[in-house]
């Protein structure tokens, strides 16, 4: 049998390990989040299954388990605000997501799923008590945190205008040419350099490109009648690119020498700088966002849960969590009313 697949909480990176097992554990309170506690056989459950499901170093189990000691504190404050909004998880909706997970295991039986629980430490009525904490908890951020991430059309479009430059298509120009190689010595430089000349001179007594072309060009778009096709700005030799930008269409250059030899260029057509449509880009705009939004508006709201909340750390968990201490800003200073005076007794 495969091994079970592990209900996930959705938009949370918060996984619930199952308690300890088959062992005696004291347990020791180590974190007091209002009126819940983060237990030391809790914590250390959880730290051995995020240990085997990621396989960490050793060099980094203690970074793993600060990540985790805050990931339970912010378990504590979201189960707690559920409380007090009376968001609940009824026991039909636990059932069903029991059947959805036996579905997703292709669990057919009682028994093999009861064998498919036991292999990753849970038993059923366990598996039932963390699907009621992560729904619960998906409820409270779902009503607090997604309902304020805001993904309308019009919220997309004020960050697509913002960022427009991140959609932009480079202008494009369609080219032909004419490519005489150069020549390996004098001599031969000398009789590339006069038919170069021969080719420009008779471009300007209006012969045509093409005819040009088929007479003259070494190059290998000569079969199509030196067509190059579109090209961006920085696809061709510097040399040749400062000068095709520069000319309207239907305009020839006059001769460009680079290392590879002679050339003259055509400019056949333009496309002007564009810009990737919204609608081609919404999915990922909105793909993105949702992620983005949905992590700042998670902080700012675990943020305010914990001003408002009372958060006690025993000495040995100190080493993995501090509580947050924020500075109570001092009362206004209230000038005095005009017409008192210093000292002016009562």
């Amino acid at each position: 049998m495969k091994p079970f697949c592990r209900p996930a909480v959705l938009s949370l990176a918060f996984a619930l390990a199952p308690t300890a097992f088959g062992r005696d554990v004291v347990d020791r309170i180590l974190v007091r989040v209002n009126s819940r506690v983060i237990t030391q056989s809790a914590f250390d459950a959880r730290v051995d299954q995020a240990s085997k499901d990621q396989a960490v170093e050793v060099g980094r189990r203690e970074e793993l388990k600060k990540s985790l000691m805050e990931e339970m504190v912010h378990e504590a404050l979201l189960e707690d605000r559920a409380k007090d909004l009376d968001l609940i998880t009824t026991d039909a909706e636990i059932e069903e997501q029991v059947k959805r997970l036996k579905d997703q295991n292709q669990v057919s039986t009682d028994e093999q799923f009861a064998t498919a629980l036991a292999a990753s430490g849970l038993t059923l009525d366990k598996l039932r008590d963390q699907l009621r904490k992560s729904m619960t908890v998906q409820r409270v951020v779902g009503r607090e945190v997604n309902s304020k991430v805001d993904l309308s059309d019009d919220a997309l479009r004020i960050i697509y205008e913002r960022e427009k430059e991140t959609w932009r298509i480079a202008e494009r120009v369609r080219l032909a040419e004419i490519h005489i190689a150069k020549g390996d010595n004098a001599t031969s430089r000398a009789w590339v350099e006069g038919r170069i000349k021969e080719c420009s001179d008779k471009l300007k007594a209006g012969g045509k490109f093409e005819d040009m072309v088929r007479e003259f060009s070494d190059g290998a778009t000569k079969s199509r009648g030196g067509d190059l096709g579109f090209v961006a700005k920085g696809d061709l030799n510097p040399e040749i690119d400062k000068v095709v930008f520069s000319l309207p269409v239907g305009s020839v250059s006059d001769p460009i020498q680079t290392k590879f030899g002679w050339h003259v260029m055509k400019v056949v057509d333009k496309n002007p700088v564009t810009y990737r449509p919204f609608n081609d880009v919404k999915a990922d705009l909105l793909k993105r966002e949702q992620e983005t939004q949905f992590q700042k508006k998670l902080a700012e709201y675990l943020e305010k849960l914990k001003r408002d909340a009372l958060i006690r750390v025993s000495q040995e968990a100190t080493a993995y969590y501090s509580a947050p201490v924020y500075t109570v800003p001092a009362p206004p200073v209230v000038p005095p009313a005009k017409g008192d005076k210093k000292g002016k007794k009562a």
